[in-house]
């Protein structure tokens, strides 16, 4: 299954509008949560010897006990306490389980997608988290498929990175980073452009991307429209623009 476009933007994980006084949400997991996905591998691991079959035990029973429904935008609380997932969660869940496993994988960033290809001793798989049921693909030439097919999807045609091609390895670590651009984009949706502010300065600290620079005229648009005081809207509009000045300037130092 592909991320469901929303509006204009997408890999968009939903939270509800934060209180005033609440801290920004974070997008690792809790220790709680680390100690379940470390108590769930340890028992996949004394079952199965070789890669191929943890790698596959790993995913259907990641289905069955934690990634239990497709939600839209779940989060990686929802993953835990609701057995909700989408695209984004399923993922970072799996590549945290993986790495406990010690298995080594590639996590693809598309424009509307992420996955995940296992190095196992038996060759690689593709995983695909939000496809329960054929997601877990061994065979060469329906990896090539799909992939293939992640390449072309023209699902956001008429969205804003439509114009841009991304099909690229990633770090577990920048992982957090698309979480937290998600973030910015959920709380613009809901007209907290502060919140979407900060979140996007997470995001563009972990993993700067050009998702963010595709959002960030965007943002600094709405924030001018919006019913913010003048102070608030300098403040937010100057930390906008210091990112695309750190973006310009490191251009500038490379090009030379």
């Amino acid at each position: 299954m592909k991320i469901v476009p929303v509006v204009i933007l997408l890999l968009i994980l939903a939270f509800p509008r934060q209180s005033e006084g609440q801290e920004l949400i974070a997008t690792e997991f809790s220790q709680s949560y680390l100690a379940k996905i470390s108590n769930f591998t340890k028992s996949l691991s004394k079952k199965n010897t070789s890669e191929i079959k943890l790698a596959k035990s790993l995913f259907n029973k990641a289905h069955r006990n934690f990634l239990k429904s497709y939600h839209a935008y779940a989060t990686i609380n929802d993953v835990f306490e609701k057995g909700n997932y989408d695209c984004l969660s399923g993922t970072y869940f799996l590549s945290k389980a993986l790495t406990d496993l010690g298995i080594k994988h590639r996590i693809i960033e598309t424009n509307y997608h992420i996955f995940l290809i296992a190095e196992t001793d038996h060759g690689d798989v593709l995983m695909e988290s939000t496809d329960r049921f054929q997601g877990f693909v061994m065979d060469r030439k329906k990896i090539e498929e799909r992939i293939v097919g992640y390449r072309t999807d023209k699902t956001g045609s008429q969205l804003y990175l439509s114009h841009i091609k991304i099909y690229h390895e990633i770090l577990p670590v920048q992982l957090s980073g698309l979480l937290y651009f998600n973030l910015a984009v959920e709380s613009f949706h809901k007209n907290d452009f502060e919140s979407s502010c900060a979140y996007l300065q997470n995001a563009w600290k972990i993993y700067d991307n050009p998702r963010i620079d595709e959002f960030t005229p965007i943002l600094a648009r709405s924030i001018l429209k919006s019913q913010l005081s003048e102070t608030q809207k300098d403040h937010l509009t100057e930390l906008l623009k210091s990112h695309v000045h750190q973006n310009l300037t490191a251009l500038a130092i490379q090009q030379n």
